[in-house]
């Protein structure tokens, strides 16, 4: 072991590089690439020792014996950001340190929440942000829920994944704060759902809780019903669904058979037949009874998963309908 560590200190970084890459086990693996993330400030080596370091078996041999060498390889981009300018390294250093867990490194998660870079407009931190959030939640809840809801409808939103915002909903849904989810959806939710980040709305629509007032929630239902985007929708179709909202039963209804989206309306009547709820499986079977000619195939291919003795007598009507 200790000339192991004599050869990791003395060999130069193309030797440590094609060591890692000779490497099998995952201990072996960690300690050459962190040796290397120490020495180098190759860009093509850096790459290597992170993609080896966040591997699923690598990463589970990291502990708090390895989490300063990654603390000062994040520090050192912060001191000097023009070396990674789109904070990529800083956010595979950060999922590291998150691994590990330990409080002490609050200071790197509350550098990485402040940390934008717009390139030339866009900014490219979001998924920094969202690391450094998710890593500062469990050491500083009240903290990390200010941020979450700065995060919430900001404009710097990811069009990809919608973070850092998706992240900041957990984080307040975990410690029950959820008024800025509400906040988000009356003055922001539109506009991100309007400009491809519905699947954002729709996850703040599924955050709201069982006990959210049911009036305040019909409201929010005629809101987004009114500008008809699917992967918003399908918060609402879930939130009632699997809250067994019977009170919002009725909307639900509306929502699903007025949309334009073929898929989305498919979305909703599975999920009415897959709830395995007998009020959601007679309501699915009644409006099946009267569907349009359009929606017989949605309508077939959800009672076809209904558990209602009634289905067979449902599914021949449809089927005699299609011809």
């Amino acid at each position: 072991m200790q000339r192991c560590g004599e050869y990791l200190r003395m060999a130069t970084q193309a030797e440590l590089h094609a060591a890692l890459k000779r490497a099998t086990a995952p201990e072996l693996r960690r300690d050459l690439a962190l040796e290397l993330l120490d020495k180098t400030s190759s860009r093509q080596y850096l790459d290597e020792c992170l993609r080896t370091l966040l591997s699923k078996r690598v990463t589970a041999t990291l502990d708090e014996s390895h989490r300063h060498a990654l603390r000062d390889k994040c520090l050192s981009y912060y001191t000097d950001s023009k070396r990674d300018k789109a904070g990529l390294l800083r956010e595979s250093l950060t999922r590291l340190l998150v691994h590990i867990e330990h409080p002490a490194d609050a200071d790197i998660y509350t550098l990485g929440v402040e940390t934008y870079y717009l390139q030339p407009v866009d900014d490219v931190a979001q998924n920094l942000r969202s690391v450094a959030l998710a890593g500062l939640a469990p050491i500083d809840p009240p903290l990390a829920c200010l941020y979450a809801t700065r995060f919430l409808g900001e404009p710097h939103t990811s069009v990809f994944n919608c973070e850092p915002a998706m992240t900041a909903i957990d984080v307040l849904v975990a410690s029950n704060q959820r008024l800025p989810i509400y906040q988000f959806l009356l003055r922001g939710g539109v506009e991100m759902a309007e400009s491809g980040r519905g699947e954002l709305t729709g996850r703040a629509l599924e955050s709201l809780g069982s006990d959210f007032p049911d009036s305040l929630y019909e409201s929010l239902i005629e809101q987004y019903r009114a500008i008809d985007q699917p992967t918003a929708t399908m918060g609402i179709i879930n939130c009632v669904i699997e809250g067994r909202g019977e009170a919002l039963y009725d909307r639900l209804e509306t929502v699903i058979l007025s949309t334009r989206d073929d898929d989305l309306r498919r979305y909703g009547l599975v999920m009415m037949a897959a709830a395995r709820d007998d009020e959601l499986g007679e309501r699915l079977l009644r409006l099946a009874k009267t569907a349009r000619t359009d929606d017989l195939p949605l309508f077939t291919e959800a009672v076809e998963i209904c558990h209602l003795p009634e289905r067979d007598e449902t599914l021949a009507h449809l089927r005699r309908r299609l011809g």
